[in-house]
Formats: structure tokens, C-alpha cells, sequence
């Protein structure tokens, strides 16, 4: 078959890959996901094909970056046709300055019934959000059997909805945490902790209420393990007793004794635990359900009461990623979706996609063997690819050569900055500038010609302590010639190197070109982790 010709034109190449990465924040729109799982019929509330009585008996809480967005459809679908409404009250905790960024405080001025409240400035727990957590918990703890309780969840989620277990101190369980991960302690080990300290974690809040709750999560955490997400407030803890003691004595953390005394279950008054009653089948648990259902609900992990659902996630958006690359090349050019657990070292995640397009590049050229053979499996491990993605890829890449066409690998992630410097940037910003110092350096002397561009970015539109999601970065080599950011950035007298040596990725990409090659969709409303895009073309 002839090859197509497809011209390589940097800047529309550009264009293309950030249309696709806004296409991809599009699809996890929080009012778009949860509209897909609910809808009102006949006096009924269907959630998930699943329906649910509607008598003026609905309430709402949530906690997390989009929950402000995943409430809208709710109230709007709650409703009656007169213009009264099923929702009685919600209570939503948002982060501080959400209102603000989004310009708009389109619930409240519509919908006196829902309170949006902001805390948590910097993604910390403060007195803000532990005042909000008190007012969600006061109206879970208030609902009768018969009502119907819709909980809203997204990243940030945790530190939106804290709550210490009494009389254990927000300042004091904050510390206590911190300490433990500056001792190197896992994110594992420190939610052991933190749901064992914790009055609405770990499937507290569910234990409050017999109501019948439904969780609508959308998830920002690698393969969304409910019971991290948010620590899990509709999730029962399956944490063995003692295993919270165990890790801070690993550790070596100091605990006073009245943290001790309740991590052993002792003492714990009434006063501290939900009032209300659980029926579990038959069984009518008593008030006191904290410390005898945690880690034994029947080896169950979810509720009789509770439905949870997560209605997105990062592969929700690579999938919107996708068909937009699809539709805006008109199929001519192929892709792949090749890992939504990108994790690691971001600068070093950044090299690992350099060595991938300079192998991939080099097959597409026709320099690799026709089996693709010359693709390293530890490469791929290192990229987080599914071994059995590698005959897809394979496969793809002879397909490309067939066509002669570009091919988009695209991944999603989140991974990890070691700050050493005293710079300004975030993971996605990092990851891309130190990709693109690798394709300098791995292809500066090779005679492969074709065009290189990769994406980095957040989905919620903020890469680290700055106004960026991301960044974009190039390499192309056509008939002698070879264009290149970093040597852009050389002739501007930037160097790239000292930049990422002092984790300054945010000023770099500011400088170089007047801010082109900044990701800058504002806050996006929601947040599935980070996505990548990286697109390869031969000539």
C-alpha cells in the first residue's frame, strides 16, 4: 500500500494535542458523568437503572474539587413539575477560592436549599472544613429510614470532610500524620491511620444513618480503590483492629495516651459515636455501631444501605483524548491508550517517554525490524504498560508503517516530584521539560528524520502551587534539518538543564516563546489525575 504523505506542521501538530487533552477534561465534566446516571420518571429518582421513591424525602452532601459542578444535575432533576423541589438540604464542602475561580455561584442563588462552604486552603484540613464536616454530619445523623441520601465525592475529598475522632484535636491528628509521612511511611500505611482516627472515614459517616445512600465518586486515584479515595466515608474499614498502633510503633511515633487509648478501642463514650441505628437485613445494630462494624461487615466491603458508583476516572478522559485525536486527524493517524497508572519520578517518567518516541520513531522510519521486536519490555514495565498491551502496540506501529501515518501513545497518571530546588512548577511541567532535554540529547546525532510532541497535564487544570496544568514540548528532523524546543530555548539564552535542576519548570515554560508551550485551561472544575500525549510521525 502507497504511503500517505501527511504534512508535519509543528504548531497545528500543537494544536491538535491540546484540543485532544481539553477534549479529555471535557469528558469527566462532573455535570455531564453524574447526568449519565441519573433521571427522573414517573415520581421516581433512577439512579444506575435503579429506582428510588421521590416524596420530598432527597438530601445532598459532598466533599471534593468538583462537587460544587456534580451537584448541579441533581438539583435540576430533583425538581417537581410545579417548581418544587425533592432535595431538602445539601451540604457541600468545596475547596477555598472555588467559588471565586469559577466566577459563578450558580447553586446557591437558585437553590437556597444546598449551602456551599469552602476550606481546606491548599489542599490542608482546617477549622473551615472541619466546621463544614460538623454540619455533614449533623444532617446524615438527622435522616429517617425512608430518605434518600446522595453523596457526592472527588479528589480532595479527605481533606475537605476531616473530622478526629474526639477528643483527638484536628491539630493534633495533623501532626500526627505528617509525622509519619516525613518518617517515610506509605500512603497505605498513613489511611490505616487516618481511618482509625477519624469520625466520618473509613465508612463511618455510612454507619450514621439507616438511610439508603447512594455515593456518587469521581475518582482521582490510580485503578480507584474506594477506600482510598476520599479515605473511603461510605466505605466499611477492613483494616484488621491494632493495625493503626502497629504503624505508628513501626515508626516510632510518639502517641499520647488518650490516642492510644482510642487506636485500642477503649473508652470510647457514647458521646462520641453516632446515634443513630442500622438495620442489616433483619438485625437492628446498636447505636453504638463504630467499633463493632469496622473491619467486619461480614467480609463485605460495601453497605446493605450503601451504593457507591464511580460514574468517571482517568480512563474516562483518555478515552475523550482519544476520539478527539481520531476525530480531528480524521482517522489518519493511529492511537492508543497504553496506561492510565503512569507513576514514578516525573523527570525521570520524562526521559522514559523520550527513549520511547526515539524507539518508536525510529520503527515508524523504518530503521526498526518489521516485528517491532526492538520495543524493551523494562521500558514499557517502567511506563506502567500492561504486558499484553505490547502485541497492541506492536501491531499498531506495523500498521503505521504500512500507512506511513503519525501514531498518538497516550497515557494517564500521576507521579511524583523530589523537590531539591526552590523553583516553581508541578509534576506535568517537570515531566516535559525533562522529556524534552532527552530527546535532545538521545537524537541530537541520529539520522532519524520525523516529528516528536508530548503533552503533560493535570486535569484540573493546576500542575503543582501554579496556574498551569501542563506543558508541551517538540524534536523534528526533516531533510538535514533539526527543530527543537530546547535549542529554541538555547537561543533565547535559557538553559533547560538548570531550570530542571532547581524543579523551575513553571518559569521556563513561561519565558520560552512568550508562555506557547504553557497548558493554561484554568480551573477546570474537575480532577482525574494527569494525562499524556505522545505523538510520533516518520516522514
Amino acid at each position: 500500500m502507497a504511503r500517505q504523505v501527511i504534512r508535519f506542521n509543528l504548531h497545528e501538530t500543537i494544536g491538535v494535542i491540546k484540543k485532544a487533552f481539553l477534549a479529555g477534561v471535557d469528558a469527566v465534566q462532573p455535570h455531564r458523568l453524574i447526568a449519565k446516571f441519573l433521571k427522573q420518571e414517573n415520581n421516581k429518582l433512577i439512579i444506575n437503572g435503579t429506582p428510588h421513591d421521590l416524596q420530598r424525602n432527597v438530601y445532598v452532601v459532598g466533599f471534593g474539587k468538583a462537587v460544587g459542578d456534580m451537584v448541579d444535575p441533581v438539583v435540576t432533576l430533583l425538581k417537581t413539575p410545579d417548581s418544587v423541589s425533592h432535595l431538602q438540604r445539601g451540604i457541600i464542602s468545596v475547596p477555598h477560592g472555588y467559588q471565586a475561580k469559577r466566577q459563578v455561584d450558580r447553586i446557591n442563588t437558585s437553590t437556597p436549599q444546598v449551602e456551599i462552604l469552602e476550606g481546606a486552603k491548599d489542599n490542608i484540613p482546617d477549622e473551615a472544613a472541619f466546621q463544614t464536616a460538623k454540619k455533614i454530619v449533623s444532617l446524615v445523623q438527622s435522616l429517617k429510614e425512608e430518605d434518600l441520601l446522595l453523596v457526592l465525592i472527588s479528589g480532595g475529598g479527605s481533606a475537605l470532610l476531616p473530622y478526629p475522632l474526639p477528643p483527638l484535636s484536628l491539630e493534633e491528628k495533623i501532626e500526627l500524620v505528617k509525622s509519619l509521612s516525613q518518617a517515610g511511611a506509605s500512603i497505605t500505611e498513613l489511611n490505616t491511620v487516618r481511618r482509625a482516627l477519624s469520625y466520618t472515614k473509613g465508612g463511618r459517616l455510612a454507619e450514621m444513618t439507616g438511610a439508603s445512600i447512594v455515593t456518587f465518586i469521581l475518582s482521582d486515584v490510580i485503578n480507584n480503590p474506594l477506600d482510598v479515595i476520599a479515605t473511603g466515608p461510605t466505605i466499611p474499614n477492613m483494616d484488621p483492629p491494632g493495625d493503626a498502633l502497629k504503624v505508628l510503633d513501626k515508626f516510632n511515633i510518639a502517641v499520647p495516651d488518650h490516642v492510644r487509648t482510642l487506636l485500642e478501642g477503649k473508652n470510647q463514650e457514647k458521646e462520641y459515636l453516632p446515634v443513630k441505628k442500622i438495620k442489616t437485613g433483619n438485625v437492628e445494630i446498636p447505636d453504638q455501631v463504630s467499633t463493632p462494624l469496622r473491619g467486619k461487615n461480614e467480609g463485605k466491603n460495601e453497605y446493605p444501605h450503601v451504593t457507591n458508583l464511580i460514574i468517571g476516572d482517568n480512563k474516562t478522559a483518555l478515552l475523550g483524548v482519544e476520539r478527539s485525536l481520531l476525530e480531528q486527524t480524521d482517522g489518519h493517524c493511529l492511537t492508543l491508550i497504553l496506561s492510565s497508572s503512569l507513576q514514578g519520578e516525573a523527570s525521570i517518567v520524562g526521559k522514559r517517554m523520550a527513549n520511547l518516541a526515539m524507539i518508536t520513531l525510529r520503527i515508524l522510519s523504518g530503521s526498526g525490524n518489521e516485528n517491532c521486536q526492538e520495543l524493551p519490555d523494562s521500558l514499557l514495565a517502567e511506563l506502567c504498560v500492561d504486558v499484553n498491551k505490547k502485541a497492541s502496540l506492536q501491531s499498531t506501529l506495523v500498521r503505521c508503517r504500512e500507512l506511513g501515518c503519525p501514531v498518538c501513545l497516550i497515557f494517564g497518571g500521576e507521579t511524583t516530584v523530589t523537590v531539591r530546588g526552590k523553583g516553581r512548577g508541578g509534576r506535568n511541567q517537570e515531566m516535559v521539560l525533562a522529556a524534552g532535554i532527552a530527546m535532545e540529547e538521545v537524537l541530537c546525532n541520529s539520522d532519524v528524520q520525523g516529528g516528536i510532541v508530548f503533552l503533560s497535564g493535570g486535569t484540573d487544570g493546576i500542575d503543582g502551587p501554579t496556574d498551569a496544568a501542563g506543558a508541551v514540548t517538540f524534536w523534528s528532523h526533516h531533510n538535514g534539518s533539526v527543530q527543537s524546543q530546547i535549542q529554541e530555548a538555547q537561543n533565547q539564552g535559557l538553559s533547560a538543564q538548570s531550570f530542571l535542576d532547581a524543579n523551575n519548570s513553571y518559569p521556563f515554560f513561561s519565558q520560552l516563546g512568550a508562555g506557547l508551550y504553557h497548558l493554561k485551561p484554568g480551573h477546570t472544575g474537575t480532577n482525574v489525575m494527569d494525562l499524556q500525549v505522545l505523538y510520533i510521525r516518520p516522514w
